[in-house]
């Protein structure tokens, strides 16, 4: 980062712990948008007033509880979102990292002058690289919460500052950070390892929930991460855990290749840590009891447990299918309405064919002998359903990387998402399942689609039962069986259809009634569900 040049004509509202604390007594964090912006305007400005190092680090200190509390508030407001950000939601996340550059900014002017060897500033500087550590990590934290591409330039930032730590001897310094939830003691290379193990955990696949998880578990296991100078044997087969401290990577479990300045992380401790709780995890322990929060709910605390094991503990494990490169076109359509009109072709009407015709369909039978097929095109359209056009990055027989370029039409997408997809040239439609997101920094919005097995159609599905003898039917799809991939035939209804054994009435051609025996995926617009003969 260049800093800003010093200027005797900056002026900000403060100058010294004692006016920047008077300053913050008046910040109106009750309208934290108002007061974001006011923390930006002044920090851009305190950036540029001179200042000795010892007053600069006090006002760093006394601002850094008032920018953290505003940041959490407003990344509320780009998180938890479908892709890609709406306008203001792009502000809000453009601002939030801006502040996080301006505290940046400010500690790294202290940390320039520590280089310079000014010996009453040493002293801090195991604080300055924590805090320098802390501020990029958190800025990336918000990247992964708003499923942005973390810019190159953030992961230079990270390993520049560490190795400058390590430069001064100081990446082993014991530092109290307060603004941690539970854990205050810290140092730089705890700072260090929290931010290269979320980077390296594959965030953009996981929920808000689970990154907080992940967030509140690195907060105490982060410290089990060391780093060394030359190979660790972590175990047979598992390659070394490298960061390029002369890069801008993430860190990651390399077979070979060079590194301008290679550290190797030693997870042995947080692997042992993972294992023992996965263990006891299984034996019926309670998560709570394990240290793993209140909020921590099996199965999927062990199962997440376990996806970060193979995450941080082991080498990246071979694709049970090979994919491969491809440059071809796909249509892509979501949300569940439109996927069931461009499975089955045609706008989705109660069964039974004793509907009245409209006045204008009888008009058309009178004029033309049959019923135009143009009016399913204008049901398309005032539906706002659209297949959109997308490019497939690599695809395999049971996934799709898929590309949406800046500036191309169409609609939000979110994790665990139905979506219909037609790749290339293929006649028929697939289903498909969105298990990761990430909008690039050049507006290309990424896709990770796992594919449901079988052949998809559209059906109509009720609910059966003494009270329940005037439901209507509701849009619904199935799935042909995949005798390959040990696939039973399925369907794939809206959220909250299934129950055990429930008994519900599908139409495709005939009414037939059938059994639900288990869930096999849920999303968070469908569920798809094995049945059998009722």
């Amino acid at each position: 980062m260049t800093l800003p040049a010093l200027s005797a004509e900056a002026a900000p509202e403060f100058v010294d712990p004692a006016s920047c604390k008077a300053w913050l007594d008046n910040l109106p964090l009750a309208n934290v948008a108002a007061a974001q912006s006011e923390l930006l305007a002044q920090l851009e400005e305190f950036n540029r007033f001179p200042s000795t190092p010892a007053n600069r680090l006090a006002v760093m200190e006394a601002l850094r509880e008032a920018v953290n509390f505003v940041q959490i508030e407003q990344a509320k407001r780009f998180t938890n979102r479908a892709l890609p950000m709406l306008e203001p939601e792009a502000a809000v996340f453009d601002a939030t990292s801006a502040l996080w550059d301006r505290m940046h900014a400010g500690y790294l002017r202290l940390l320039e002058a520590a280089l310079d060897h000014d010996g009453a500033l040493r002293t801090q500087g195991a604080l300055i690289c924590q805090r320098l550590l802390a501020c990029t990590g958190l800025k990336m934290f918000h990247h992964y919460r708003a499923y942005r591409e973390v810019p190159p330039g953030d992961w230079r930032s990270l390993n520049q500052t560490y190795a400058r730590a390590e430069q001064l001897e100081l990446a082993e310094e014991p530092v109290k950070d307060f603004l941690n939830r539970d854990v205050h003691d810290t140092s730089p290379r705890i700072a260090y390892a929290r931010a290269a193990l979320m980077g390296s955990c594959n965030p953009n696949e996981l929920t808000q929930r689970q990154l907080t998880f992940v967030a509140y578990l690195l907060e105490r296991w982060a410290g089990k991460l060391e780093l060394a100078r030359s190979p660790v044997a972590e175990g047979e087969g598992v390659p070394p855990f490298v960061a390029d401290l002369g890069s801008e990577r993430c860190p990651e479990r390399l077979q070979g290749g060079e590194a301008a300045a290679p550290r190797y992380l030693d997870a042995r401790k947080l692997a042992k840590s993972l294992r023992n709780r996965v263990a006891l995890l299984r034996k019926g322990e309670s998560p709570a009891k394990l240290a793993l929060g209140e909020d921590c709910v099996q199965p999927s605390c062990e199962q997440l447990l376990v996806f970060l094991y193979r995450q941080w503990c082991q080498a990246k494990p071979a694709r049970a299918v090979d994919r491969r490169k491809v440059a071809a076109a796909a249509r892509v359509c979501n949300e569940f309405a439109a996927v069931h009109y461009y499975v089955s072709g045609r706008q989705f009407r109660q069964p039974g064919g004793g509907a009245e015709l409209s006045q204008r369909q009888r008009d058309e039978i009178a004029t033309f002998g049959r019923v135009s097929t143009r009016h399913d095109d204008e049901y398309s359209d005032a539906e706002g359903f659209l297949l959109e056009q997308w490019q497939i990055d690599d695809e395999s027989a049971q996934g799709l990387r898929l590309v949406r370029p800046a500036g191309s039409p169409g609609k939000r997408y979110a994790h665990g998402q139905l979506v219909a997809v037609r790749p290339g040239d293929a006649k028929n439609l697939m289903l498909g399942q969105v298990r990761w997101l990430m909008a690039a920094r050049n507006g290309d919005l990424h896709a990770g689609v796992k594919l449901l097995p079988g052949l998809p159609a559209g059906i109509a599905a009720r609910a059966t039962g003494l009270n329940v003898q005037s439901e209507k039917y509701v849009p619904g799809l199935s799935l042909s069986g995949v005798q390959a991939l040990n696939s039973p035939p399925s369907v794939v209804l809206p959220p909250g259809w299934y129950k055990p054994k429930r008994v519900v009435e599908l139409f495709a051609d005939a009414p037939l009634r059938v059994r639900f025996t288990e869930v096999m995926e849920r999303g968070t617009d469908f569920e798809r569900i094995v049945y059998e003969k009722a």
